[in-house]
């Protein structure tokens, strides 16, 4: 299972995927994502029980684990809101002043990160189900950083686009508001119709969305894999994985305890 921008390994704790940065974001930033595995398992989509496994091997770092709403809040990683507090938020930023590791989890919905430099380095972490991806969470964290960096620059920005549930399993009644939204919100290439459903690519709409905001196409990274259907790899919610979820981390690699 080989994807541009994604190296897939396997350790103790389960699968796992790298996300490949450029050379000019290595030296600041690392994101990994742990797929499915014993870790994950025992852990049941509770981020201080991965942190007791995973947390020696970051030198005991704080990390933070917001607790996911489907909206587009966007906190820092830094320790006032790491582990055991649990702030409301989908997205992270990772800055050089960061002084604690960023995740979220999944298990359906796009794990997105987005990284670039301007006059210094930054790095998004980012929950887009459905309803954030309707609400273009990556544009508000794109905006968020034009807004942080006097010399932003779209060519100097990368985004990887995790595994998630792809359209031909997941879909949406048509009598369901939201999706009638969504239909008309969301590039026409993103929407099927189908009897009384519509079917979203909600993968192929971030990096629509993502793309229309001005990054290269090319620094545009998609794990095309459907987690529904990848179910030795990853979990679904859609497909039974009530609790279990696979787990995003990232931080800068030096980040002090």
């Amino acid at each position: 299972m080989n994807f541009t921008g994604f190296n897939v390994t396997n350790d103790d704790t389960g699968i796992v995927i790298e996300l490949e940065m450029p050379q000019r974001l290595s030296k600041y930033f690392f994101a990994r994502l742990y797929a499915k595995g014993k870790m994950n398992d025992e852990a049941a989509g509770d981020p201080e029980a991965v942190w007791r496994v995973l947390g020696k091997r970051y030198r005991d770092v704080p990390l933070v684990a917001p607790l996911q709403v489907h909206g587009t809040n966007i906190i820092e990683a830094d320790k006032d809101n790491s582990l055991p507090l649990r702030p409301e938020a989908d997205g992270v930023l990772v800055t050089e002043h960061s002084s604690a590791f960023a995740s979220l989890r999944f298990a359906d919905c796009a794990p997105v990160v987005i990284a670039g430099i301007s006059e210094k380095p930054w790095l998004y972490l980012l929950h887009s189900g459905f309803k954030g991806t309707l609400q273009n969470i990556a544009a508000a964290a794109l905006a968020e950083a034009e807004q942080r960096n006097r010399l932003f620059n779209k060519g100097n920005i990368w985004a990887w686009i995790c595994p998630a549930i792809g359209a031909e399993c997941y879909s949406r009644r048509k009598d369901d508001p939201s999706a009638v939204k969504a239909s008309n919100a969301f590039s026409a290439e993103n929407v099927f119709e189908e009897d009384e459903y519509f079917r979203f690519d909600l993968k192929g709409e971030i990096a629509s969305q993502i793309s229309a905001f001005g990054v290269p196409k090319d620094n545009i990274y998609t794990f095309d894999c459907c987690t529904s259907c990848c179910r030795d790899y990853f979990y679904s919610y859609r497909a039974g994985d009530a609790e279990k979820r696979i787990f995003l981390l990232a931080g800068m690699p030096k980040t002090k305890s």
